[in-house]
């Protein structure tokens, strides 16, 4: 599943009152799942890495307290029992849940800890309790881990009772839900042009070489930040730390990208500057593709919706839909239900303008 439908899915599987596992391999996005679902519930967010976890440490060390009680005799007798510590992460929920707040309680890397780590993981997530500490019902938890057959490492395998308990979701990688995400996000446009340009390249297994994934883009946008303000970087230097995050071959392109003269996404000020809509802009639609297109018209919509007005609403609005409607019908039609989703601001004033509605119903018909 892609992003947005996963995440949809881990919310249905928490409201039944279930433990969803999400499946996918390093880098593909699961920790920023579980950040943008407890953000969107009010939730805080506590993480609990299963892979660096030893034994005991999540279950607390023993200590020996003395208490009392009275025998058959009457008589008042002192006794020893064991009481386990509380990790810190258990600690951190405590102090949440005694301010009336709820905690979304992600568990990851399930599968790439020590064997009697993974059991006593289990009892927390499953069981809700640990060595004598007991979960609030005001914990969801979300589990996580890479796929038993990733290349990457040894997995430790779940026995099979404890693969029931969990509804698996398995996660893969959406290049244009990751193009929208990574807009809100900062990523740079150099970087986004190039995913556009190359979509193969987002979530790519290397033989030999470092694999790239969604999250090896996070960073290579902050040091292509970084080169392009320096300005003082050797290229040579440049292209080591690129390679370092992709792999070789992929470095080689996206250098070769960032310093060539490729044609720029269109943008706003194409659409909307002049009297009219400029007639080169259908050649310039038609040598695209569908991904820079649609990146295109992300960048437009969400300048269109900071930048839209009462008094030019209707005029915008038929210069976006002229616009778009240059595009392949498939992609339109994705884009205009795209609107509906993230640009509030463009949508309530297009739902009141004839040329979006009979553009959509017009679109729509031939792929009935």
């Amino acid at each position: 599943m892609n992003f947005i439908d996963t995440l949809r899915s881990v919310e249905l599987v928490l409201a039944a009152g279930e433990v969803p596992l999400l499946v996918g391999e390093t880098g593909i996005g699961k920790t920023s799942l579980a950040h943008q679902l407890a953000e969107k519930h009010g939730w805080t967010l506590i993480n609990i890495d299963g892979n660096l976890l030893k034994e005991g440490e999540i279950g607390g060390l023993p200590t020996i307290e003395t208490y009392t009680r009275r025998d058959d005799a009457g008589q008042t007798v002192e006794e020893k029992t064991t009481v386990y510590a509380v990790h810190h992460k258990l600690r951190a929920i405590d102090e949440v849940i005694a301010t009336g707040g709820t905690v979304l309680l992600f568990i990851d890397e399930i599968n790439r800890c020590e064997h009697a780590v993974q059991q006593e993981l289990m009892n927390l997530i499953l069981n809700r309790e640990i060595n004598g500490y007991v979960l609030s019902k005001d914990v969801r938890i979300v589990a996580a881990m890479n796929p038993a057959d990733s290349y990457d490492y040894e997995a430790v395998a779940m026995d099979a009772a404890q693969e029931n308990r969990f509804v698996w979701l398995y996660m893969e990688a959406d290049y244009l839900q990751w193009l929208d995400w990574a807009a809100d996000a900062g990523i740079d446009p150099k970087v986004m042009e190039f995913i556009s340009t190359f979509p193969e390249y987002l979530d790519k297994h290397n033989d030999g070489d470092i694999n790239a994934t969604p999250r090896s883009y996070e960073r290579i946008s902050d040091l292509y930040k970084l080169y392009t303000q320096q300005g003082d970087v050797p290229k040579a230097v440049f292209f080591n730390v690129i390679r370092g995050n992709v792999g070789k071959l992929i470095a080689e392109e996206f250098v070769n990208f960032i310093e060539s003269d490729a044609q720029p996404l269109i943008g706003y000020d194409d659409v909307f500057s002049g009297p009219a809509l400029n007639p080169s802009l259908a050649e310039r639609v038609a040598g695209e593709s569908h991904t820079r297109l649609y990146l295109a018209a992300k960048n437009i919509l969400r300048r269109l919706d900071d930048v839209i007005d009462d008094g030019q609403a209707d005029e915008a609005i038929d210069r976006l839909m002229e616009y778009l409607s240059l595009y392949p019908v498939d992609l339109l039609i994705g884009i205009m239900k795209d609107i509906k989703a993230t640009n509030e601001r463009v949508y309530a004033y297009a739902i009141e303008n004839a040329n979006f509605v009979d553009a959509y119903f017009k679109a729509y018909r031939p792929i009935r």
